[in-house]
């Protein structure tokens, strides 16, 4: 009898002047249950450079002399992958063991791209649901709304979604490469909600799966809003927004 060997999964984190935190999340990879775990760290500019404590040889440390902004260095991340099945996960979330198999066992139905978790102790809509409008990415950016739309069914274990944020999202690398990956023009956002409208809009699906657990800091009001970079993310959004004119209404009419 020939034993199954468990699926292997690249996990790339980004990392920029957070060392404490990275540890943190490279841990909860590396304890994952059932997948055969890589993971691809991208020191993006960090000052001073980060300096790895883990004696495991599945970890490698990506450097880059400056900030490539996130899109670009987790496109390194990848690139520098050659696993069938990849992970962005964010420096300050952490893995619980089998969220990585619970998200890998979605895509085994064929037209699933993507998955993505629900955060411990917040409710499904918090990190993922329709593509956002600008009515609600106004009443989110005035921290009058901190959920999007479409809740999930409560007897429902994986349901289709628009979008997931980057925190932590599983994908297919045939998916990634067929849309080109994250548009590194979106330094910092929305490049998470473009990436997976864009594997929707090429028939694919994105789910969310109730299963698979992570821990991440829920949403922060958008308190520094009117410093430089909160500025940049403002003028990021509006320019996703005007990218993705109609295409909230054109993917309900594609799920009718």
């Amino acid at each position: 009898m020939t034993l199954r060997a468990n699926p292997r999964v690249d996990v790339v984190i980004l990392s920029w002047n957070d060392e404490p935190l990275v540890d943190a999340a490279v841990a909860s990879a590396l304890v994952s249950i059932d997948v055969d775990v890589r993971v691809f760290v991208v020191d993006n500019g960090s000052i001073p450079a980060l300096q790895p404590k883990w004696q495991d040889d599945r970890v490698r440390v990506i450097r880059n002399a400056e900030n490539r902004g996130v899109a670009g260095g987790r496109n390194q991340g990848v690139h520098a992958s050659d696993a069938g099945i990849v992970c962005f996960l964010d420096s300050d979330a952490r893995l619980e063991p089998h969220c990585l198999a619970t998200l890998v066992g979605a895509l085994g139905d064929p037209d699933v791209a993507v998955t993505v978790p629900v955060f411990t102790n917040q409710s499904p809509q918090q990190s993922a649901g329709r593509a956002p409008t600008l009515t609600r990415k106004l009443l989110r950016l005035c921290n009058l709304r901190s959920t999007y739309a479409g809740a999930p069914l409560r007897a429902v274990t994986v349901w289709d979604v628009d979008f997931g944020i980057g925190a932590c999202q599983v994908f297919r690398r045939s998916a990634f490469d067929a849309v080109g990956g994250l548009d590194e023009s979106h330094l910092f956002g929305p490049e998470d909600v473009d990436f997976c409208l864009r594997v929707r809009k090429v028939g694919s699906r994105v789910v969310q799966v109730r299963g698979a657990r992570c821990d991440h800091p829920a949403r922060r009001g958008h308190r520094a809003l009117l410093t430089r970079r909160g500025m940049a993310h403002a003028a990021a959004v509006c320019r996703h927004l005007w990218r993705h004119r109609g295409t909230a209404r054109a993917l309900r009419q594609v799920s009718a």
